[in-house]
């Protein structure tokens, strides 16, 4: 076994070890929990630097040269992934694959069967690859590539040290590869995270902005469109019925005119919100347009969603004046139809309601609840 010096240097080797084998536990852990295939390639990674490590210690001067080979090759892999988000980064990107999957694995298999010294070539490549890669990927990658950086710069210096002492045919003890390598994995450990964090909120704010209106905060024509149709399939498998109703704000247009448009677009915030207080638990409402909201009310029949869900509307409305306005209430009119079964698209249904709406008020009806027989859905 090759000296590796005092009690206090065996305690700090072991902390670094133990900093290898932890980040090593941890990225597979997240990796698993959050298919994170980045963060699997780094854990890889990182177990070839442990294995360095020890094989140094074990003075097997063959292993750590190929073990950090492999290293290098699968920290490139993982840039790949890191950076796939920027563009323009084509044939950096065949670069780094070719030195990954094909340069390092085989230096690092010549250094292991024929012990020639390859690591400081191979670095040379993999370093260079890497850092025109890098140096393209840096205004696309903030803030989580200021993580990325110095963690490459301490594989590429453990690299270059255990070349050099490999050259050098020194006994060295393992202490400084040891260190250099637990600085490259839990720096790059903590921007593969942070990355995962923003990108996982990006996703999070993509899938919202489909399912959810980000003004009322109702869901959206695509996502209340889905509803209908499974509201349509357990109709024609169970005899489930559901009413399908559409909102008018009928005097939106008079407050934009005499108050001003921010007013207006506060009433109709307050619209959504009394509209989404009148429904059931299994109902769903969805903003179509500025002055319009559709209704879906499950398990319930045309004359329910009229006697019932249709007036607790019109009652949300006039419950109490509008905040910016103490003297102006809400006022609704609300056209309805049961869900037909029949192949009708939903986007269809609610042009037929919205239809209906407009001859009301056009012919300036006194109705506030107008119900549309399955006749004239079809009509």
């Amino acid at each position: 076994m090759a000296m590796v010096g005092d009690a206090g240097t065996l305690i700090t080797l072991g902390v670094f070890i133990g900093v290898l084998v932890l980040v090593t536990v941890f990225s597979a852990i997240v990796a698993g929990a959050y298919r994170e295939r980045s963060l699997l390639t780094h854990a890889a990674a990182t177990l070839m630097g442990v294995l360095a490590v020890v094989a140094l210690i074990a003075g097997r001067a063959e292993y750590p040269e190929a073990a950090v080979l492999v290293a290098l090759g699968l920290a490139g892999l993982q840039l790949l992934d890191l950076v796939s988000h920027a563009g323009a980064l084509r044939q950096p990107r065949r670069w780094l694959v070719g030195a990954s999957v094909a340069l390092m694995p085989a230096l690092g298999l010549a250094s292991l069967i024929g012990g020639w010294h390859l690591l400081l070539p191979g670095l040379a490549a993999w370093a260079t690859v890497t850092a025109v890669l890098m140096f393209r990927a840096w205004p696309q990658s903030q803030p989580w590539v200021t993580w990325l950086v110095p963690g490459q710069l301490a594989l590429a210096a453990a690299a270059a040290w255990l070349g050099w002492r490999s050259l050098d045919r020194e006994p060295d003890p393992a202490l400084p590869l040891a260190a250099m390598l637990a600085v490259w994995s839990a720096a790059v450990y903590l921007a593969t995270v942070w990355r995962s964090r923003i990108y996982g909120e990006t996703r999070v704010r993509i899938d919202a902005r489909a399912t959810v209106d980000p003004l009322t905060g109702l869901a959206t024509p695509l996502m209340f469109h889905e509803r209908v149709r499974a509201v349509r399939s357990l109709m024609r498998r169970y005899g489930h019925p559901s009413v399908l109703l559409l909102v008018h704000i009928d005097n939106l247009s008079q407050l934009s005119a005499e108050f001003g448009p921010e007013l207006a677009e506060s009433a109709l915030l307050v619209a959504a919100n009394r509209v989404r207080e009148a429904l059931g638990d299994g109902d769903v409402a969805a903003r179509l347009s500025h002055s319009r909201i559709a209704v879906l009310a499950e398990g319930r029949p045309l004359a329910d969603g009229a006697a019932n869900v249709a007036t607790r509307i019109l009652v949300a409305g006039m419950k109490e004046p509008l905040p910016a306005a103490p003297a102006v209430f809400l006022q609704f009119r609300v056209v309805l139809a049961a869900v037909p079964a029949g192949d009708m698209t939903p986007k269809a249904l609610l042009q037929r309601l919205s239809a209906r709406m407009d001859e009301q008020l056009m012919t300036l009806s006194e109705r506030r609840i107008v119900s549309m027989a399955p006749e004239e859905l079809v009509a």
